[in-house]
């Protein structure tokens, strides 16, 4: 029994000797537990916080800030006109020019002030306005006669005159026949001219009295403010 027991012995000893000198487990890979705090931790998909996507608010349109209202100009220049033909707008540049004023002469598409147009109007018929030409005629308005094609019809014209007491004279002849005679500005259509006049000063108007005029001519004139390409 001895010997079964010595080779056991020996056998413990053997084994022994090569686990501590050849069985070495391989080194295990150093962790660092420095900081704890920066050792990342896997997250389980059950403790993931859900994910909120704020949607961008909608943009407002601001209104611009009001400009400014333009300072309304003070008119440098004024146009005197209509005139019928070109002697008379050489007439009066001269004038103008005599008194200190520089000027400018166009030409423009416009209405001619023709004179103070006398009529009647109001009758239901043309026989109506006949019989009362007829009997305009026999007591002097030799000139009086139906005006074709207008609106309202049987209008029956007396007269243009250029003279407004004239043309107040004819009225009262009419009135006093039994007719209610008016009196209102003819004018046609035409081309025109129109002198632009650099003011002296700003704002001001021109004093007619410097317009010239031809002996015996009546000239209808207005102011009004140049066109804007004209402005000086």
């Amino acid at each position: 029994m001895r010997a079964p027991a010595l080779l056991l012995i020996i056998a413990n000893l053997g084994y022994l000797g090569w686990a501590m000198l050849i069985d070495t487990p391989s080194n295990p890979l150093p962790v660092d537990t420095s900081d704890s705090s920066q050792v990342t931790r896997l997250v389980l998909a059950s403790e993931r916080t859900p994910l909120v996507v704020k949607k961008p608010l909608p943009r407002v349109a601001t209104a611009k800030p009001a400009e400014p209202a333009a300072t309304t100009q003070v008119q440098k220049c004024a146009s005197v006109g209509p005139f019928q033909d070109l002697p008379s707008v050489v007439e009066t540049s001269a004038a103008l020019k005599g008194a200190g004023y520089e000027s400018r002469q166009r030409l423009e598409q416009g209405e001619l002030w023709v004179g103070h147009w006398v009529s009647i109007t109001g009758f239901a018929t043309h026989e109506q306005a006949e019989r009362a030409t007829t009997k305009l005629k026999e007591k002097g308005v030799l000139d009086a006669y139906i005006l074709p094609g207008t609106d309202p019809a049987n209008v029956i014209s007396l007269g243009v005159f250029k003279e407004q007491d004239r043309a107040q004279r004819r009225m009262g002849e009419a009135k006093n026949l039994g007719f209610d005679a008016q009196i209102a500005d003819r004018t046609r259509a035409g081309s025109v001219y129109w002198i632009d006049v650099d003011l002296k000063t700003a704002g001001q108007s021109l004093d007619t009295s410097i317009l010239g005029s031809q002996p015996g001519k009546i000239v209808r004139l207005e102011q009004r403010p140049c066109p804007t390409n004209t402005n000086g």
